[in-house]
């Protein structure tokens, strides 16, 4: 007996593969492998002038801006390159003062848009207990978003908390970290939030 069409189109719908998750291959234009030249004329962004070495005097070449948008916020763009002046690192940074939740909110935010791009994000670091052996006492949990998982690490001072929130996409050798980090009282609404990515390759 033949299937109704409408059992047939669903079966069609199950048997289409899920769309690929987006590549890691640098930061929007920036693409893994390209030279310092390469990166600075690519139009939109103006960077700084490039160092080959770093401060430890190693060769690892960098050049920044605080021109490059990402959901709407300014974040400051630094690219590093290796010894070769190869592009294989972008990261990302944006501080602004906000209460604690405010801080986990953005975190949370650059988690569901950059999980569009790349797919499933999971915690980095093995769960721990809070431990008065450790000076300061630290504790690290896992959190879940929808399908993602997310650390949050907890340093408990002298009358305040520093919190820090990390997750990760892998790609064989290649990752985007998103972290971000507070430190305050509890009921502090003016403290230092920092967003972070981090594009490796």
């Amino acid at each position: 007996m033949p299937r109704p069409a409408w059992i047939l189109a669903s079966l069609a719908l199950l048997a289409t593969p899920a769309l690929a998750a987006q590549v890691i291959d640098g930061w929007n234009g920036y693409k893994f492998g390209m030279s310092p030249d390469a990166a600075r004329a690519i139009p939109g962004i103006i960077f700084g002038p490039y160092s080959a070495k770093n401060l430890m005097n190693e060769d690892v070449g960098s050049m920044s801006s605080k021109m490059a948008m990402l959901n709407g916020r300014a974040y400051t763009l630094v690219l590093f390159f290796d010894a070769a002046q190869h592009l294989n690192r972008a990261a990302l940074e944006n501080q602004i003062t906000a209460s604690r939740p405010e801080c986990e909110k953005r975190f949370l935010d650059l988690v569901t848009l950059m999980e569009k791009s790349y797919g499933r994000f999971l915690a980095v670091n093995p769960q721990r207990q809070r431990s008065s052996a450790d000076t300061p006492p630290v504790s690290l949990v896992w959190k879940k978003q929808g399908a993602n998982s997310y650390e949050l690490a907890t340093v408990f001072l002298n009358g305040e908390t520093a919190s820090a929130w990390r997750a990760r996409n892998i790609q064989g050798g290649k990752y985007v970290d998103i972290a971000a980090t507070w430190s305050g009282k509890t009921d502090d609404a003016r403290s230092a939030c920092v967003t972070n990515l981090d594009f490796n390759g």
